[in-house]
C-alpha cells in the first residue's frame, strides 16, 4: 500500500514527480485512462516530463470531452495503456509522487500497473490545501492554483494539473 504523507520527505534529495490522469469516468475499475502527465523536479527546477494521451478500449464519454477537451479524434492514434504504462513505472521509479486528490489518481494508476507504485511516497496537495488554506470555500485544484497565483485556464489537462500540483507544493514548502 503506497504511504500518504502530508509533509513528505522530499528534502533528502528533492526529487520528486507530480503526476495527474484524465479518465473516462470516476471508478479505477470501470473506466479508463486517457491521458497521463508526470514531471520529475529537482525541488523547484522541471527536470524531465513524461506525458502523453492514450487510446481508450471504449468511446470517451461527451460529458468527458466537455470537461477535459480531449476527444476520440485525439486519442485515435495514441498507444494504448498496457504500452504506456511501463514507461511510466520506469520515468517514476521510486520517486516521491504529488497529486491533488492522490487517492483518486493513485487508484488509476495502480489499477493499470499491477500495483507498481506501492512501495513510493504519495503526497497529497490536496491535503496539503485544507491546511494552507482552509478558509477557501471548496480545495479543488483549480481553486487552490488560483489562490496561490495561478491565473492561466488549462485545468483538467494532465500537464497543467501536475504543474498546479507542483507548485502548490513548492508554495507549501517555502521553495516558491
Amino acid at each position: 500500500m503506497e504511504q500518504m504523507n502530508l509533509f513528505g520527505t522530499i528534502e533528502e534529495d528533492n526529487i520528486f514527480v507530480a503526476v495527474d490522469v484524465e479518465t473516462t469516468g470516476l471508478s479505477p475499475i470501470l473506466n479508463e485512462l486517457i491521458e497521463i502527465s508526470a514531471i520529475k523536479y529537482n525541488k523547484t527546477n522541471k527536470i524531465d516530463v513524461f506525458t502523453t494521451l492514450i487510446k481508450p478500449k471504449n468511446e470517451i464519454p461527451n460529458k468527458i470531452t466537455q470537461i477535459t477537451g480531449i476527444s476520440n479524434e485525439m486519442v485515435k492514434n495514441a498507444p494504448s495503456v498496457e504500452k504506456i504504462m511501463p514507461m511510466l513505472v520506469s520515468f517514476i521509479g521510486n520517486n516521491p509522487m504529488i497529486a491533488h486528490n492522490a487517492s483518486f489518481d493513485m487508484g488509476f494508476l495502480q489499477n493499470n500497473s499491477n500495483k507498481s507504485f506501492s512501495d513510493n511516497e504519495i503526497i497529497d496537495t490536496l491535503l496539503i490545501s485544507r491546511q494552507m488554506a482552509p478558509e477557501l470555500s471548496n480545495h479543488k485544484l483549480g481553486t487552490m492554483a488560483r489562490y496561490i497565483g495561478i491565473v492561466e485556464n488549462g485545468f483538467h489537462r494532465a500537464e497543467f494539473d501536475c504543474e498546479c500540483c507542483a507548485k502548490i507544493y513548492m508554495k507549501y514548502k517555502g521553495w516558491i
